[in-house]
């Protein structure tokens, strides 16, 4: 209670008074400043503590936590650094550390991840190690190992939600959608009050086109907290997703109202005008979030596309490009820009796009029969049947594919087989 921690303070005060070279009396009551989150006097006292005993690791740590938490990081990672280097031994002090480099702008993971694997071998709270390790790993999209972890942490303590549900986020990120579910099931059955795992489970439903469950979680997120635009937000795309177009406006116009800063909301409301047909709004809309961030894969990607249906091939082939630029690994840009290069003429580098769309993505049949089309058109024509074979192999049986494979192998002479 805040009166005990309050009275603990006035005695640590009367022993500062009467012995103010004991550090340890600074220390103590600079955690119970902590427990009340008086954190500026907080780190006054961890720091009268450090300059009478300056050999106390401990002293260190928790001041690298007071400074954590009041958003100084580089004053944090010096503390949590001069811990490890008076205690080597202490798995706390590479946890913290790790904590930090998560906590830095821009995160540094590997830093993070090779201190929490010191954590995991030095400390005994095996399952915050495991647990956070293993979101670390998530977010460097290593999901396989991810998962590993947080399978440890949840067997460590099958009765933490939290476990639970991280662990269903790993499964949600490598589309293992029933196994997401499960995890999400058991973190709601632990803890009913908390809202995130019901907004979880709703976006594992949604996947699974349960969409019946998938707004009733929703909407019971939303009950619970209706002050986070991220429910809203994932509840207006899971109505664009089944064709409820006024529903999902209405919800990313509440999610804008409380957050209007999040470039994902603008974008949504850009594919609900798409879907309108109301392609000057939808513009409207990807450029309010490129305006927000710059960057934006998504409204970068949807604008080239727009601009490519509406013949700009100029504007087009310069928002593919950068598409590509930040996203030199995705097969969509790459093939959206073959498709613009082939409508404008430029089939060698159509060619070249396509090659490079295959090597991202090599189960992809389309981008084998626009390939395949390509080679056609430079008289490339066994590569070009070559090319239909494949994507019909891969399930594209459409009848464009089997009369573009007909037209490559009449021009091999192979009539009996084009007919």
């Amino acid at each position: 209670r805040n009166r005990d921690w309050q009275a603990a303070i006035d005695f640590y005060s009367q022993a500062i008074s009467i012995r103010p070279d004991v550090a340890k009396y600074f220390f103590h009551r600079g955690n119970c400043f902590n427990k009340l989150a008086e954190l500026q006097k907080s780190l006054f006292d961890y720091t009268m503590a450090i300059r009478i005993d300056p050999k106390v690791a401990s002293y260190y740590d928790y001041r690298g936590t007071c400074s954590r938490k009041l958003g100084q990081m580089e004053d944090a990672l010096k503390d949590y650094s001069h811990a490890i280097k008076l205690d080597e031994s202490n798995g706390l002090f590479f946890f913290n550390r790790a904590v930090c480099y998560t906590m830095m702008d821009p995160p540094d993971f590997n830093k993070a991840l090779e201190d929490y694997n010191i954590a995991v071998s030095l400390w005994d709270s095996k399952y915050k190690a495991y647990f956070n390790r293993g979101n670390c790993l998530r977010k460097m999209g290593r999901l396989e190992d991810s998962i590993a972890d947080l399978q440890k942490a949840v067997s460590l303590d099958t009765a933490n939600p939290a476990g639970h549900n991280n662990l269903g986020l790993s499964y949600l990120e490598t589309e293992n959608f029933n196994s997401a579910l499960e995890e999400f099931h058991a973190a709601i059955q632990l803890d009913e009050t908390n809202p995130t795992y019901r907004n979880n489970r709703a976006l594992a439903y949604l996947e699974l086109d349960y969409h019946e469950a998938t707004m009733e979680d929703f909407d019971e997120a939303i009950r619970m907290n209706s002050s986070d635009p991220a429910y809203l937000f994932n509840r207006g795309n899971a109505s664009l997703k089944h064709g409820d177009i006024s529903r999902a406006l209405a919800d990313l116009d509440e999610a804008i109202g409380i957050n209007p800063n999040v470039a994902a909301f603008y974008h949504s409301k850009g594919q609900c005008f798409e879907e309108l047909n109301r392609r000057t709004m939808a513009i409207d809309m990807y450029n309010k979030a490129l305006e927000l961030d710059p960057n934006y894969l998504p409204s970068l990607y949807h604008l080239a596309v727009l601009y490519y249906r509406a013949e700009d091939f100029d504007n087009a082939a310069d928002l593919f490009s950068s598409v590509i630029r930040l996203n030199p690994k995705g097969r969509a840009g790459l093939f959206g820009r073959g498709l613009l290069h082939l409508d404008s003429g430029q089939v060698q580098m159509a060619l070249n796009d396509f090659t490079a769309s295959i090597k991202v993505k090599t189960d992809y049949p389309d981008s084998y029969v626009y390939r395949g089309q390509a080679l056609l058109m430079l008289h490339k024509f066994t590569e070009a049947v070559s090319d239909f074979d494949t994507a019909l192999e891969l399930g594209n049986a459409e009848p464009r594919t089997w009369n573009l494979r007909a037209l490559g192998r009449r021009c091999l002479g192979q009539y009996q087989q084009a007919i």
